[in-house]
């Protein structure tokens, strides 16, 4: 059963239930599906139809919400973009997916207009807040739309959504998730948190993100409950919200629980009503883990994922959370522990994560090369390194990729080097994440410069924030006479980030 199948049996079981609140606008769950049916037949008309891919790059809005619903019905694949991307991210995207739409906003659509001409499969620029030369108004495609359920065969291994995702070289690669991967995760999620219909759910997730659309939404558009939709997160916003609507679940990242706790007269709000605080996209520290426990009398459950699998590990929602762990496996997924020969290893012992499941997806999107490298007899390498002990429990210890994950979202190093080698007086750069308390890692570049040229630590900043989303911008510049390096030319980051350490 695909995805909008499954979210049309939630529909016909709670026809007048309201599924979504969002800035005073709330939507009942037949509404959602009527919706979705006039995004369907417009996206149809336009020509986009199975197995086309549509990229959304706008925040979160109920607009949002129709044209990924209307995807999953008429088939065509979703491609999420980070609303902070700029014209280079945005173009590798658009451009090794073959989008055939995208959907923004008109904050946006200048950054798509300049890459418009370097896309000619890009056909079709919707705007879910009005109208501009050259591109279609989403409200009056939605007007001019009937909303009569589409006739579309949609297969358990038909693509859904194309989530790009990077190890340590090379551009972002595009994770292509089936309709099972993602059902069977939504399921496996109901099934492991005890998500019910009665859950009065807080998203203020991007759905740019698989934490946002693959879990959140999905799962609530799957289980039933009411949500209230952010269109961003505020942390004292987040306070009130639970306190005056007396919210049950909440999903964030570490970085979002740092903010929380920073809130002034945390103790004035009653979050009594809560069932669930959920953390993920980034680990959890021990400390942190602990002083949410006290603030909010809650042990936050930590689980753990990747956009090739949605998500593979949760600690219990009955039994031991247990701070540093991610938990068992979920219903479904299966995990092994390998050594660099693909032996297992014995309890307790660090070694390479390797996943199996409905969950993981078949591969890279047109890579078909690199696909058979990264599965080993059925098995997924991730390319992540842990340990399970005798509970099994599942500890991630680190990543043998270099991707930095700070604030919960992934920031690929080869990307920062390429903007700074760009400038002229750059000889060379390599980037490493670096342990940050409250984002988990930040970003250092450690550069090497042209003989006698000159470059201060705030001009390499300020190039990075011009050039690419202001995340990715280094928080430290460090300038070298050399970069490390073994005798066949290959960057030795690991002596990077022990200077690092060093400092």
């Amino acid at each position: 059963m695909g995805i909008a199948a499954l979210f049309k049996q939630t529909a016909e079981r709670l026809p007048d239930k309201v599924a979504i609140e969002f800035e005073e606008q709330r939507i009942t769950f037949k509404e959602i599906q009527l919706q979705a049916n006039k995004a369907a037949n417009a996206f149809q008309r336009l020509g986009i139809a199975k197995g086309d891919r549509v990229a959304q790059y706008t925040p979160n809005s109920l607009e949002l919400v129709y044209c990924l619903c209307g995807n999953f019905k008429n088939g065509s694949i979703v491609v999420p973009m980070n609303i902070s991307f700029k014209e280079q991210e945005i173009h590798h995207i658009l451009h090794d997916s073959s989008a055939k739409a995208v959907v923004t906003d008109k904050e946006r659509l200048p950054i798509v207009r300049n890459v418009l001409s370097k896309l000619p499969e890009l056909k079709h620029i919707i705007l879910v807040d009005g109208k501009e030369e050259g591109t279609y108004s989403f409200e009056e495609l939605m007007k001019n739309s009937t909303d009569k359920e589409l006739d579309v065969a949609i297969k358990d291994d038909d693509y859904s959504i194309i989530f790009y995702t990077s190890g340590t070289t090379g551009k972002p690669k595009g994770a292509a998730l089936t309709q099972l991967n993602v059902t069977s995760n939504i399921k496996a999620l109901q099934q492991a948190w005890k998500w019910a219909e009665n859950d009065i759910f807080l998203l203020t997730l991007p759905l740019y993100h698989i934490h946002g659309i693959g879990v959140a939404l999905c799962g609530a558009l799957h289980v039933g409950n009411f949500t209230i939709l952010k269109k961003k997160f505020v942390a004292e916003e987040v306070l009130e919200t639970i306190s005056k609507r007396k919210v049950t679940l909440f999903m964030g990242v570490p970085t979002m629980y740092f903010k929380l706790l920073e809130v002034e007269g945390i103790e004035k709000y009653n979050i009594s009503s809560m069932r669930l605080f959920v953390s993920g996209s980034a680990p959890l520290s021990r400390d942190l883990f602990y002083k949410l426990k006290k603030a909010f009398g809650h042990e936050v459950l930590e689980r753990a994922g990747m956009s090739e699998s949605m998500m593979n590990f949760s600690n219990p929602y009955d039994g031991e959370r247990v701070p540093g762990s991610v938990g068992p496996c979920l219903p479904g997924v299966k995990v092994r522990i390998v050594d660099k020969n693909f032996n297992d290893v014995p309890v307790g012992t660090e070694g390479e994560i390797l996943i199996k499941g409905p969950n993981v997806f078949h591969g890279y999107w047109n890579k078909s090369h690199y696909n058979k490298q990264v599965f080993k007899d059925g098995w997924f390498v991730t390319g992540d390194v842990g340990k399970i002990d005798e509970k099994n429990y599942v500890y991630i210890i680190g990543r043998s990729k270099d991707v930095i994950i700070s604030g919960g979202i992934n920031i690929y190093p080869r990307e920062i080097e390429d903007v700074i080698e760009s400038m002229p007086q750059v000889k060379e750069c390599a980037v490493v994440g670096v342990p940050d308390k409250e984002f988990g890692e930040s970003v250092k570049a450690y550069v090497v410069l042209n003989s006698k040229a000159k470059l201060a630590e705030d001009e390499v900043i300020d190039f990075c924030k011009e050039k690419l989303a202001s995340f990715k911008k280094p928080k430290f510049v460090e300038f070298l006479d050399a970069l490390p390096k073994n005798t066949m030319g290959k960057m030795l980051k690991e002596e990077l980030r022990k200077m690092h350490k060093g400092k």
